[in-house]
């Protein structure tokens, strides 16, 4: 009895330490930076905890000496301590675990959270793991990150929640303002096709894991795949003496991964959540190294292992497969000149280094969306192709980039945005500004404005007094020009703006600032066309 209640008060423990980590990831996801800058650090951390985006940036994302190195270590130090402790990130750190565990608690009106099949009946979804595990890695080396957005469990939860947690305050605010009550925060947007493709994965993970609890995490998560395979081997595991084991059924009713009952237990599927330790009567269940004379020795038969390695090699093989289908049947999985609804370019964020690199290692997590204290950032659907789902893209149309922040580049876990100094920032061009003289309204109109050259934070645009114009006009310096979006932003113009930006596939290095007229500035503009 001592010793139940001693695992008792650590699973007891384990719970409230998830629960508190959970936490953190929401308060850092719930809020956009401008209503909570203090919050954009946590969040950085926070994801920077994940191991698959740790992999990623150490195998994909081409990031500097130092940035690869603190990722390998974190990397590093998930696996060695999965060989020693097994799968505890599953039960301790991954936010849609923990979701999962409460939605299942829900589901079961706070009984036992266990439903669905057993251990034995779900042996069938065995390959699936191993498999996903490949596609979604083999996906990200071919630049297709879709199998990605879709199964690697932080993207899934900082998407799913940041998403509806945002959008439906969205609609909560607007709602209220619209019966004349007012609430002193900025009305978030509501974006239907973002929250859709956000949400619905999501949502399918929690309501699976509610049927049959932490059914993604036993047969499709490829985090789990991988630290699944290691748990098997680590030093310090939960096992199983069939010698002690009368039959009664109390593990089963407790295990949340269905991996334990009267036949064994399936080490690759345990998330070391201690449950089951604390219900065990007879101590069939134990917790420590193996002992001596082999007994609960990992199940790694031949069969089983092969089964594995087939999937594995199955998953790659179809990713590598996938471009040369979806071209032979006319599929857009890749379009690497993603364009707007207006026609133009779509920018990546600082730190992209291109379109195509950045959508091709971005899983569409949102954190960068989150992070950005303008609000400059948004979802895409599916403009920069199929296999390249919900990838953020700066919309002018809403904000503009600002110039000294580099939020988004600091807390991106997967590398697809890499770290940038701020002075560097200043020079980076992701876009180039266009002006069409005919649509100011100072020509137009014949009205006094400076709203563009005010806003232009690198000096590229400016008002200057133009022979044959009887009022000031803009001015732009092209090489000077960032991209930021300041000016298509504040632009008055109607119904067409005069002036616009178009992203850059690949980022180029603008000439210093400049605040004085650059040379050759003051040449006439020609009315109604680009300058």
């Amino acid at each position: 009895m001592k010793g139940l209640r001693t695992f008792r008060a650590l699973a007891r423990a384990r719970g409230l330490f998830a629960g508190f980590w959970l936490a953190a990831f929401c308060l850092a996801l719930a809020l956009p930076a401008s209503e909570a800058p203090g919050l954009v650090p946590l969040a950085g951390f926070l994801a920077g905890t994940q191991p698959f985006h740790a992999l990623e940036r150490v195998l994909l994302a081409a990031a500097p000496r130092a940035a690869v190195l603190a990722s390998a270590l974190a990397a590093l130090a998930a696996l060695a301590g999965a060989f020693v402790l097994g799968r505890f990130h599953c039960s301790l750190l991954c936010p849609l675990g923990t979701c999962q565990d409460a939605a299942a608690r829900l589901a079961s009106a706070g009984r036992s959270a266990r439903r669905g099949p057993g251990r034995r009946e779900g042996r069938a979804f065995g390959v699936a793991r191993p498999l996903a595990f490949a596609l979604v890695l083999g996906g990200l080396a071919e630049g297709l990150p879709a199998a990605a957005a879709l199964l690697e469990p932080y993207s899934v939860f900082a998407r799913g929640f940041s998403r509806t947690a945002g959008d439906l305050a969205g609609l909560a605010l607007n709602g209220l303002e619209a019966l004349g009550l007012r609430i002193p925060v900025v009305t978030l947007r509501w974006e239907p096709l973002a929250f859709a493709l956000a949400a619905l994965p999501f949502a399918a993970v929690l309501a699976a894991g509610s049927f049959r609890s932490r059914w993604f995490c036993g047969e499709l998560c490829p985090v789990g795949a991988a630290l699944g395979a290691i748990n098997r081997l680590a030093a310090l595991r939960v096992r199983f003496d069939p010698a002690a084991c009368v039959s009664c059924g109390a593990c089963e009713k407790v295990c949340r991964a269905r991996c334990v009952d009267a036949s064994g237990l399936d080490a690759s599927r345990c998330v070391q959540c201690l449950d089951c330790l604390a219900a065990c009567p007879t101590g069939a269940l134990s917790y420590g190294p193996a002992p001596a004379e082999g007994a609960g020795a990992p199940d790694l038969s031949r069969r089983r292992f092969i089964a594995e390695a087939g999937a594995v090699a199955a998953g790659a093989a179809l990713a590598l497969a996938l471009p040369a289908a979806a071209s032979a049947s006319g599929l857009a999985l890749v379009r690497k000149a993603p364009r707007g609804s207006s026609g133009r370019l779509l920018a990546a964020p600082p730190g992209a280094g291109s379109v195509d690199r950045y959508a091709s290692l971005c899983t569409g997590c949102g954190t960068c969306v989150r992070a950005c204290p303008s609000g400059v950032l948004r979802h895409s659907g599916a403009e920069f192709g199929l296999a390249r789902p919900m990838v953020p893209y700066l919309d002018y149309g809403r904000a503009f980039c600002q110039y000294e922040c580099v939020a988004c580049a600091g807390v991106c876990p997967s590398g697809a945005l890499l770290a940038v100094a701020p002075e560097a920032k200043k020079r980076t061009a992701v876009g180039k500004s266009d002006l069409v003289l005919a649509d100011c309204i100072v020509v137009a109109k014949g009205t006094r404005c400076g709203a563009c050259a005010e806003h232009c934070p690198s000096g590229a645009v400016r008002i200057e007094a133009v022979p044959g114009r009887p009022l000031p006009v803009p001015v732009l310096h092209a090489p000077t020009c960032v991209g930021c979006g300041a000016c298509e932003t504040v632009c008055p113009a109607t119904p067409r703006k005069a002036m616009t930006v178009a992203g850059l596939a690949v980022h180029e290095t603008a000439e210093p600032p400049r605040k004085d007229a650059p040379d050759g500035a003051a040449a006439p503009p020609v009315e109604g066309f680009a300058f």
